[in-house]
């Protein structure tokens, strides 16, 4: 298999960023929350959170460590793996912009975890 060309691995860094963005923002939020044990409040919320994007970020860094090769750029998952990519990247920076609450980083973190599947069902990527 050839490398894969730098230029074609934009989509996975840029998904990285916004996991790691999601999870600084998740991170804010549980910090602040007062413990409980409720699974409603915020703070069991952001518990679970900060788990799914902990999840998608170690389920990406397997990705990233498997070949990634020229089949991306020419794969029929390129463009909706893109399209996916930007409006996760969209909707970290919206929500970031603004007060944040558990929902709305929560509902990042399910647009972001999209493109990690989307990755994973590359057909030459093995999973782990």
């Amino acid at each position: 298999m050839m490398p894969t060309q730098i230029k074609t691995l934009g989509a996975w860094a840029q998904t990285r960023n916004t996991l790691v963005q999601n999870l600084m923002m998740s991170m804010q939020i549980l910090q602040s929350a007062p413990f409980s044990e409720d699974p409603a409040s915020d703070f069991q919320q952001a518990t679970a959170t900060d788990a799914a994007i902990l999840d998608a970020l170690r389920r990406h860094a397997v990705l990233g460590i498997n070949q990634i090769d020229d089949a991306i750029a020419a794969g029929p998952l390129v463009g909706e793996i893109n399209d996916l990519s930007k409006a996760a990247k969209k909707e970290a920076d919206r929500i970031a912009a603004i007060t944040h609450t558990i929902t709305d980083v929560a509902a990042a973190v399910d647009k972001v975890a999209g493109v990690v599947a989307k990755f994973a069902a590359l057909p030459f990527i093995g999973g782990a």
